[in-house]
């Protein structure tokens, strides 16, 4: 997932952040459609609870870029009603360099936190102890509560925006620290699930790497991309702290096994999912 818009909708959620929310009395299913056909991901959320309730509401459209090769990017608009969201969002821009008029660059990194219990029970449970945490922090304003982002299972889950880094089982104790090493740049490596712009097996390669060289900075690692060649994933590392700049090559392992529990609370029994295996991690010549 590269692009993501997210909607500040105040009243109750159900199990779909447009259908069983207010948003959907303001737009339609060809709006819906669209933005989904242009790969934009939307999400209800909600600003820190202690805002004027009759004050704007907050749009906000991130583009994960991509590591290497695209910069991640955010905007901002406030609009007065839900049914101004049409309007608003009418042809985002999905080339890169686009503008945006009259949506604002958004600097500050975005916290999603998944509270959506409608969807899941887990998130409810895990989800809501994290912004209660970050209640009295210097974050809470970057810190929105949001609609289901998946990975059940590894609730209590976050996304920060605009570059799509994902966590999960982040516990109440843990959030400030991971957003400190946000500012700083860096990844809480022990809770970091992978980046929203990488295909599954491109998330294992990066994550073999990061957790075999003790990696984490941010924008330490440049590229991840399969290379038909080596037969492996190829990972760019640049120069980053102890670390000296390198290319490695990622070899590993895909199987598809059942779950010997349910997925979610809600799931199915005996669903397989895939997992991954390092075989072999080896240094290339630049």
């Amino acid at each position: 997932m590269r692009r993501w818009l997210t909607i500040e909708v105040r009243g109750a959620w159900g199990r779909d952040c447009v259908r069983d929310t207010e948003l959907s009395e303001h737009v339609t299913l060809q709006w819906r459609q669209d933005l989904q056909a242009q790969g934009i991901r939307i999400l209800a959320v909600r600003r820190n609870l202690d805002r004027d309730a009759n004050g704007a509401i907050r749009l906000l459209y991130a583009n994960s870029g991509r590591p290497g090769a695209l910069h991640a990017d955010a905007w901002c608009t406030d609009i007065e009603q839900l049914a101004d969201v049409m309007a608003a969002t009418d042809r985002l821009p999905i080339g890169d360099g686009e503008a945006l008029p009259r949506w604002q660059p958004e600097s500050q990194p975005i916290a999603l936190i998944c509270t959506n219990g409608r969807h899941d029970s887990c998130c409810a449970t895990f989800g809501p102890p994290l912004m209660r945490a970050l209640r009295e922090s210097q974050w809470i304003d970057q810190a929105w509560e949001c609609s289901h982002v998946g990975g059940d299972r590894f609730a209590a889950n976050v996304v920060i925006l605009p570059e799509g880094l994902h966590y999960g089982r982040v516990d109440p104790d843990a959030i400030e620290t991971l957003l400190q090493l946000h500012d700083d740049r860096r990844l809480q490596l022990d809770k970091y699930r992978g980046r929203s712009i990488f295909s599954l097996g491109e998330q294992a390669a990066e994550y073999f790497v990061r957790r075999e060289h003790g990696i984490d900075g941010i924008d330490a690692v440049t590229e991840v991309a399969f290379d038909a060649e080596h037969g492996a994933y190829v990972v760019d590392v640049a120069a980053h702290g102890d670390n000296v700049a390198q290319r490695l090559a990622v070899s590993l392992r895909r199987t598809i096994s059942p779950s010997p529990t349910p997925l979610t609370c809600k799931g199915l029994d005996g669903i397989s999912y895939p997992t991954y295996r390092l075989l072999e991690l080896r240094s290339l010549a630049r």
